[in-house]
């Protein structure tokens, strides 16, 4: 088959092993995989001192030359503080200029299936530029069960088939579409478990013992929460400590309150990050977008504990494999309710046990009491108390690394998620 993959509009791809970016990194790792028996081209944005193309292997990487990113990021903040009927990301003008030049691309181009993702408001440009070719809709998101169901309806009229990263974004897009719920299929996302492995030197017991976040430093993912049990349980232990990797940065508060729009006691608990009033608005989400919650968090500590909580901000991928074999346990209380989570999977391949909230599709991946823990989200006396009940027991949190492993090599590899998405490739084309 011919393929081409479209990648988001922030995210460059390298002519590499490694990319930035969690969308990048699933879009390169199936595009590496079905590379291996179809032909396929990647379309992104261009870097600089990218060329406009060049290929990896037996990938071709097409690079759009003009991308508004600055101009597009403050249409963002101002889309969450008007509130419009629907959010940026999600309106005909969210990086149109980028969608616009891939889809004036294909047309002297020719695929057999063209795999996009979540901005279905350009799928009728997609379909006029390639009419015979099959339109494959990724969702990393929940959207289709939260954005209004007229304008969605008309728009996978366009659509030949829509998969999703989890079971729970399956689910909910399927209760919501039940006349698509055919076409709408689950494959995952996954984890190199060949990259991301337990260290097989490591001591039995050591001290510090070390705990980890990783992913997008902001409110939704309850950072907040996090500090707060990490400074009652490191008051307790002075042997504890917290790295947390990651860039600060705040989700568009449009996009944060569809995701939460069915749940007002999680929306209210973010809020105040981003400022009620116009002034407060624009000392925290624009002017101050990263500083004041990275003050807020540093607030949140007392004198004792603070210098064991290390911000380690973005990491190459070889520094985060080792950040990872070194932790004892990964933390991710997220308040809006994941669809996957990457670095859950990247933990469990590395051997080490998860505590998360019991949300969005984290329960797909973490048994309970098995390869990890999961409490009530907002809920950071539950937190704490399943902290430190787990540092309690090293052996107990070592044998939940070990089945933690298992699971992963069983379960979440990219083979599998492309795998999954070859046959839904292969049934469109011939079913």
């Amino acid at each position: 088959m011919k393929i081409a993959i479209v990648n988001q509009p922030q995210d460059p791809i390298e002519a590499s092993e490694e990319q930035r970016g969690s969308v990048a990194i699933v879009n390169w790792e199936l595009a590496k995989r079905l590379a291996e028996r179809h032909e396929v081209t990647v379309y992104a944005p261009r870097a600089p001192g990218q060329p406009m193309s060049e290929r990896w292997k037996t990938i071709e990487i097409r690079r759009v030359r003009f991308v508004a990113k600055t101009f597009h990021k403050g249409m963002q903040l101002l889309a969450g503080r008007v509130r419009a009927g629907r959010p940026y990301i999600n309106s005909p003008w969210y990086y149109r200029e980028y969608f616009m030049q891939v889809a004036r691309d294909l047309r002297t181009h020719p695929i057999e299936v063209l795999h996009f993702p979540q901005q279905l408001q350009f799928a009728p440009h997609f379909r006029r530029s390639v009419p015979h070719a099959k339109l494959v809709l990724h969702m990393h998101q929940d959207e289709l069960a939260q954005l209004n169901h007229a304008l969605l309806r008309r728009q996978l009229a366009n659509v030949d088939s829509v998969v999703t990263v989890s079971d729970f974004v399956t689910d909910r897009a399927r209760a919501r579409f039940p006349a698509l719920a055919a076409s709408i299929h689950t494959i995952g996302n996954g984890v190199d478990v060949r990259r991301f492995a337990p260290d097989t030197q490591r001591p039995p017991s050591r001290r510090p013992t070390r705990l980890l976040f990783v992913g997008r430093i902001s409110p939704d993912k309850g950072v907040h929460l996090l500090v707060e049990a990490f400074d009652r349980i490191a008051r307790e232990r002075p042997d504890v400590e917290l790295t947390l990797v990651g860039k600060v940065g705040m989700l568009p508060f449009d996009l944060v309150s569809l995701l939460l729009n069915d749940d007002e006691a999680a929306l209210n608990s973010l809020r105040p990050f981003y400022g009620r009033s116009t002034f407060a608005w624009l000392t925290k989400e624009v002017l101050g977008q990263r500083r004041s919650y990275a003050d807020h968090l540093v607030a949140r500590l007392s004198p004792q504990t603070a210098g064991r909580v290390h911000f380690r901000g973005s990491v190459s991928l070889e520094e985060l494999i080792r950040l990872y074999r070194e932790a004892d346990l990964l933390v991710l209380p997220s308040i809006w309710r994941e669809s996957y989570g990457l670095p859950v999977a990247e933990s469990m391949a590395s051997g080490v046990p998860v505590l998360a909230s019991h949300c969005g599709g984290v329960p797909e991946l973490v048994t309970e009491g098995v390869t990890g823990r999961l409490v009530p989200r907002l809920d950071v006396d539950a937190l704490t108390n399943a902290m430190r009940d787990l540092l309690s027991d090293p052996v107990r949190l070592r044998e939940m690394g070990r089945e933690s492993r298992l699971r992963a090599e069983r379960l979440l590899t990219w083979d599998r998620s492309a795998q999954r998405l070859e046959r839904v490739y292969l049934d469109l084309i011939a079913p």
